[in-house]
């Protein structure tokens, strides 16, 4: 069994732990995986990762988050104090590694790293906006978005994923040209991150770069709950506020005060060449 494998069944059999309140719940009906391959180094083209990302799709909400977020969320609220411990240790040993070596790849692969989205996403058709919980360093941020579908186009080619006859579609949205394959077969207008809108489910998706890759691994009918908690101190924020502050001065300060408390010290600047998924949050 490969870790793909292991890690969608451990997703499969873990189920989900309480937190703090916030959103209304609700069952999901179908859940799916998605291999997700990343470049977490998008301008010089290094620094490969891959996780997998979850979607959950109930009648009127649906939440996509990576695993490796659930899993070091389940640890922290688990087991407080061992989350706290495997934390300092893990952002201990990668800074060091980092300025011993100068490879920042290092921290690029800490073990307590939530990936390239540490946050949870709704979309809630509703209220018909998107919300997104996410992260600068440990810090708990909320924004809003619209639900709104990509403009998209629908192709004639066809291929096979999963076992399910698929149609190709694209479109350009937010500063990206995207590639789609969708299937009818599963007559679920969703897909991952915020895209959505094709007339099934999306099975594959990809930038023109290859900067970031969606593949559909398992897909299966559940009744499991939809988690809509927020962590205490969560703040709200505008979306490309958000964007802005993760890579600007205020994200890297927020970093090396999270240094600090575990005894660390560094005068380079902790960001890397990262082009984010969405590219428009230097416009206006």
């Amino acid at each position: 069994m490969n870790n793909i494998s292991k890690f969608v069944l451990c997703f499969i059999l873990v189920g989900f732990f309480s937190g703090y309140s916030c959103y209304s719940q609700e069952k999901a009906r179908y859940k799916c995986a998605y291999q997700f391959d990343f470049l977490s180094d998008t301008l010089t083209m290094k620094y490969f990762r891959q996780e997998i990302y979850i979607v959950q799709i109930g009648d009127n909400l649906t939440k996509g988050f990576t695993y490796q977020k659930f899993y070091l969320d389940s640890l922290e609220k688990q087991s407080p104090d061992l989350f706290r411990e495997f934390f300092k240790t893990s952002v201990k040993n990668s800074f060091e590694s980092w300025k011993r070596t100068g490879d920042i790849s290092y921290v690029h692969n800490i073990n307590v790293s939530y990936g390239a989205f540490p946050s949870d996403l709704y979309k809630d058709y509703r209220k018909r906006e998107i919300r997104v919980r996410d992260n600068i360093n440990i810090h708990s941020f909320v924004y809003k978005d619209e639900l709104k579908p990509q403009d998209w186009e629908i192709l004639n080619d066809t291929t096979t994923i999963l076992g399910y006859h698929c149609q190709k579609a694209q479109c350009s949205w937010r500063g990206r040209d995207w590639t789609a394959w969708f299937t009818t077969e599963i007559p679920v207008s969703e897909g991952p991150w915020k895209f959505y809108g094709l007339p099934g489910l999306i099975t594959k998706l990809h930038d023109t770069q290859n900067h970031y890759s969606f593949v559909l691994i398992s897909f299966q009918e559940t009744e499991e709950p939809i988690d809509t908690k927020l962590p205490k101190g969560t703040q709200k924020i505008e979306r490309k506020e958000f964007i802005r502050a993760s890579f600007g001065e205020k994200g890297e300060m927020i970093s090396k005060a999270e240094m600090a408390k575990v005894g660390l010290s560094n005068d380079r600047p902790i960001k890397s060449n990262y082009d984010y998924i969405e590219r428009d949050y230097n416009e206006d």
